[in-house]
């Protein structure tokens, strides 16, 4: 008997009596002899092949099935994004607890003067230019100008024309405007990129942010003076005499943000990130990463459910999510047509929520010019995060559907931000 034969056998032996049906090409060998009997397996016997029929399910096979959607549910829970998500909502919590004893404009401060800044350093640092990542870039930049427009929108779609010579509807319109225009994907898309769609589609992802980087980091303090409205002030007979070019340039580099942009861009030039940077790099990156835990105590803090505000930054927010979906969606039917992954990272990058480092740029602003509301814009942001995460997790559990279904999705965001502006409404 060779080995095979007897590998054969015992295979037949354990199907028959399990109750399991025998395939059809398996036969039993002629000089193999058993006694089991019971019980037969289900199937008409030709000769020594079986030939299964049909039979109804199990009751354990159908209790498996049921098991199974536990375990799907306990997976995604034990997900590192839907982890992340309630460690930085605990943390809010732990905020919301001390209101009465920590103060928040000095916790403000220190985000604000070093904690973000470290992030500028590490961001700007790692920056690289190939040619290879060109289309990448060019991708990212699309979407960096589809979230402006669609913020622009959402800001007229939301703040409504009846009020136009009013300056403070005009504040609130451009402060959202600007505000939802930015994004911040590292907190709120690479860790559900990376679990659900793949490693290399979270690099992706980075390099697709580079255009937003160089928009938030560089360029967004500009568009902030430009649409801003100078500060008025009483003009005096004697000419004041400008100080000397060099101490000019010494007290911008006192600025947190002008060190932090001009140390980030020579370390970048030089090809030294700032991991390279021995004790210093790591002084610098423990301050970048204490700034989520930071952000989301000072969210514990400030963020307040009573009023009308917080009512306006939600169907500001859903208007965003729901002109960007279209836009997405759009750009999915005529550009990424193919490739499943590609198109969903493509989704959960768009989805990114807004960003404090944007917030910081027009808190430093609004002190040379006026037509800002940075408590609103420091709102969006508190509530940016959350909503994001629950539209990824959405999207990442559904997958193909949810990219499929991504113009019904921005309709239904559109028509929610509709209806609770309709909400106390007379």
């Amino acid at each position: 008997m060779t080995h095979r034969s007897v590998l054969l056998a015992f295979v037949s032996i354990l199907c028959s009596s399990s109750g399991f049906l025998i395939p059809r090409r398996c036969h039993i060998p002629d000089n193999f002899r058993y006694t089991h009997r019971k019980p037969e397996p289900v199937g008409i016997q030709t000769g020594r092949v079986f030939m299964p029929t049909r039979r109804a399910p199990s009751v354990a096979v159908q209790a498996f099935t049921i098991a199974n959607i536990g375990s799907f549910a306990q997976a995604a829970f034990g997900t590192s994004g839907v982890q992340k998500v309630l460690e930085l909502g605990f943390i809010a919590g732990v905020g919301a607890s001390l209101r009465d004893k920590l103060d928040a404009k000095a916790i403000t401060a220190l985000l604000l003067n070093a904690l973000v800044p470290a992030v500028i350093v590490s961001s700007l640092s790692t920056l690289k230019i190939s040619v290879e990542m060109g289309y990448v870039f060019l991708a990212g930049t699309l979407l960096a100008l589809i979230q402006l427009g669609s913020s622009e929108l959402a800001s007229r779609f939301v703040i409504k024309e009846e009020n136009e010579d009013s300056n403070e509807t005009r504040t609130l319109r451009r402060t959202a405007g600007i505000q939802l225009g930015t994004m911040a994907p590292a907190l709120s898309v690479y860790s559900f990129t990376r679990e659900f769609v793949g490693g290399e589609f979270a690099g992706l992802a980075a390099l697709a942010d580079i255009p937003t980087k160089i928009y938030t980091l560089l360029l967004i303090p500009y568009y902030l003076r430009f649409r801003g409205n100078k500060k008025s002030s009483v003009v005096s007979s004697t000419p004041v005499a400008k100080p000397p070019m060099l101490k000019q340039l010494i007290n911008a580099m006192k600025d947190p943000f002008n060190l932090a942009i001009t140390s980030g861009i020579g370390l970048a030039a030089l090809g030294r990130p700032v991991s390279s940077l021995g004790f210093c790099g790591k002084a610098i990156g423990g301050l970048a990463q204490a700034q989520t835990s930071i952000l989301f105590l000072l969210i514990g803090l400030k963020l307040k459910f009573g009023g009308d505000r917080p009512k306006l930054c939600l169907q500001l927010l859903l208007a965003r999510h729901g002109f960007v979906s279209l836009a997405t969606s759009a750009f999915l039917a005529t550009i990424l047509r193919t490739g499943d992954a590609a198109r969903l990272a493509a989704v959960l990058s768009s989805h990114a929520a807004s960003s404090i480092i944007a917030f910081g740029q027009m808190s430093k602003v609004a002190k040379e010019v006026d037509g800002y509301d940075t408590e609103l814009a420091f709102d969006i942001v508190a509530l940016s995060f959350p909503l994001t995460v629950l539209l990824n997790t959405i999207a990442c559990l559904a997958g193909k559907r949810y990219v499929d279904a991504l113009p019904i999705v921005g309709t239904g965001l559109l028509a929610m931000s509709a209806l609770l502006g309709k909400i106390g409404k007379s």
